[in-house]
Order: structure tokens, then C-alpha cells, then sequence
């Protein structure tokens, strides 16, 4: 299958993933997001890592990571999240939960640090042991599609190649899905996409 047959497959499938997203209702969304943050919660990959990236939920249709931001504190992990520039984003470390309630909102309005404060750079410091990734849909497989911006495949292949140069083993990538984010079709994928290790769903793990 070509590309441009591709690109038109998964832009159809993000439409009508928004569409069923946006009808999901809030009390659903926060009970799903609990039962998949316990589950990471319960994961030895996420208890033994020490450089954490999450990204910051948006306010309706994905798993909130609110809960995992206060935990990451309260475990004496380090917490670091995305902050685009352009078409690039790198992970930066926030450093109390305070500092997170004071994040300015960007434009999805969703919080995210301003471009010109300094903040320590996962990729400037220790690296990532854990990346946690967002999505729109995933299949059961475990394969995922993102909102087609393509910020968190260019990461992973970033920080790969950083973890190489570094002597370390490549993060251990986990995706949270809502329900109704797991479509029984196969999601169209290109050479380009990265498989995440694990999706959390509410019903188990994908692996």
C-alpha cells in the first residue's frame, strides 16, 4: 500500500476516532483512567524506573495522567514532559508539583513550559528509562496511531539513538488507552511508526 493511501487511511481514522472520543462522558474517563493508572502503577518497569516522561492529558478523550504526575513526586522519581518547538519536542524535567499547577495551557490547551525557560533536558542529563506515550488508537496488536503530528515517533527514534551513543538500554515505552480507543481493524501503519512495548487498557495489557 502506498503512502498517500496510507496517510488517507489513518486521516479518516483520526476523524472518527475524535468523533467517538468526544462522546465518551467525563465519569467514564476517569474511571478508566484509574483502572489503567493502577495498572501501571502495579508494573515493575514503572516501579524500578527513575527518569519518567508523561504526557499532559488533554481535558477530554484520553487517559488523564494527572495521578501519575503527583505519584512520580511522591515516589521521588524524576518527572519530565513534553515542550514542543516547531516540529520538534523534547522532554524537560518538572520539578515539584507545584511547578506543574503553574504550568502556563498552550494552544490544545493542555499545560506545557514555556519555550524560554531553562529546564533540564532528559536528553542533556540522564536520559529516559520510561516513556509514557499518548495516542488515539491503538489495535490489538499493540500498534499505535498518534494525533499525526509524528512528535513521539521522531522522539523514540531520538532517544534510541541517544541511549546507543550513551551505552544504555533503550526506554521501556507504555501507551494508555481508553476503551474505546482499542479498534478491532488493524491501524494503518508506515516504516516510520513505533510499536510502544505495552498498551494499558482497562480490560489488561497489550504487549
Amino acid at each position: 500500500m502506498d503512502h498517500a493511501t496510507i496517510r488517507a487511511l489513518k486521516n479518516a481514522l483520526r476523524k472518527d476516532m475524535r468523533k467517538r472520543l468526544a462522546q465518551v462522558p467525563a465519569d467514564i474517563v476517569r474511571k478508566e483512567s484509574n483502572i489503567v493508572i493502577q495498572k501501571l502503577f502495579a508494573m515493575k518497569e514503572y516501579q524500578q524506573s527513575r527518569n519518567i516522561s508523561v504526557y499532559i492529558s488533554m481535558p477530554s478523550g484520553e487517559v488523564s495522567t494527572t495521578e501519575i504526575i503527583r505519584d512520580l513526586f511522591d515516589k521521588g522519581k524524576k518527572c519530565f514532559i513534553p515542550r514542543c518547538d516547531g516540529n520538534v519536542m523534547e522532554m524537560v524535567r518538572l520539578v515539584s508539583w507545584d511547578d506543574y499547577k503553574a504550568l502556563p495551557t498552550n494552544k490544545w490547551n493542555i499545560p506545557e513550559p514555556l519555550l524560554d525557560e531553562a529546564r533540564e533536558n532528559a536528553l542533556q542529563s540522564e536520559g529516559l528509562d520510561l516513556v509514557i506515550v499518548p495516542g488515539l488508537a491503538f489495535d490489538g496488536e499493540g500498534w499505535r496511531m498518534g494525533h499525526g503530528k509524528g512528535y513521539y515517533d521522531r522522539y523514540l527514534r531520538k532517544v534510541a539513538d541517544w541511549s546507543a551513543s550513551a551505552g544504555k538500554p533503550p526506554p521501556i515505552t507504555v501507551a494508555l488507552a481508553l476503551s474505546e480507543q482499542v479498534i478491532e481493524s488493524p491501524v494503518p501503519r508506515e516504516s516510520f511508526d513505533q510499536k510502544p512495548h505495552y498498551v494499558i487498557t482497562p480490560t489488561g495489557v497489550i504487549e
